[in-house]
């Protein structure tokens, strides 16, 4: 049965970029909300070490995850139409839990030879984007297997087509231990109520930092 659950939540990763459905934002709350569902938190895997450079220029080493949670999702910053909802889905929560200094947010560039650090420094202070958000970029190779692999969310080259990559528009909770717990919709009518279960999972693993 972990297996198959597995299988299942690994399969709604993979979801690729996609334009956002109509509807509006989910009201998120920092306090309110019942328990995340038992699936939801199940420890999937570790994350694997990776390094990046964030907006700044600054190295960032995954062990940095470590004694916090963490929200993580893939973008960039010329894509046309998803991305934009799914950053803006993320400034939802990073404001929901303005001042929690036990959380941090990584947004991981999908083209990164086009998002160097100053045009990702650029379109951080787009979003307000304080020192717990940080926007990264590498080298592609690193990068794709960090979405690949790492997280398990599909990234994938695009030939000839009118956007260079595909990528899911999925957001990651990852655990103060570097576990990821759960998976979220970002963007469309599906991530309105994906934003409140994403919070309440937030709630639930900063309760099991001690």
């Amino acid at each position: 049965m972990r297996a198959l659950i597995l299988i299942l939540w690994t399969a709604a990763a993979l979801t690729s970029c996609k334009p956002p459905s109509r509807g509006g934002a989910a009201v998120l709350s920092s306090t309110a909300g019942s328990a995340a569902s038992e699936d939801a938190l199940k420890r999937f895997w570790q994350v694997p070490a990776f390094e990046l450079v964030d907006q700044d220029g600054r190295i960032f080493n995954s062990s940095q995850m470590l004694g916090k949670v963490w929200v993580v999702d893939f973008f960039y910053t010329t894509c046309p139409g998803p991305c934009p909802a799914l950053t803006s889905r993320l400034s939802e929560v990073h404001r929901a839990f303005g001042g929690e200094n036990r959380m941090g947010f990584l947004s991981i560039s999908s083209d990164p030879e086009k998002d160097q650090p100053p045009v990702l420094k650029k379109y951080a202070e787009k979003f307000n984007a304080d020192a717990r958000w940080l926007f990264l970029t590498g080298t592609t190779k690193a990068i794709f297997a960090i979405a690949n692999q790492g997280f398990k969310l599909s990234l994938t080259r695009t030939e000839g087509g009118a956007e260079p990559v595909t990528h899911s528009t999925r957001l990651v909770l990852v655990d103060a231990a570097g576990w990821v717990r759960g998976f979220y919709e970002g963007v469309g009518e599906e991530g309105n109520e994906a934003s409140v279960r994403l919070s309440e999972g937030i709630r639930t693993l900063l309760g099991e930092i001690k």
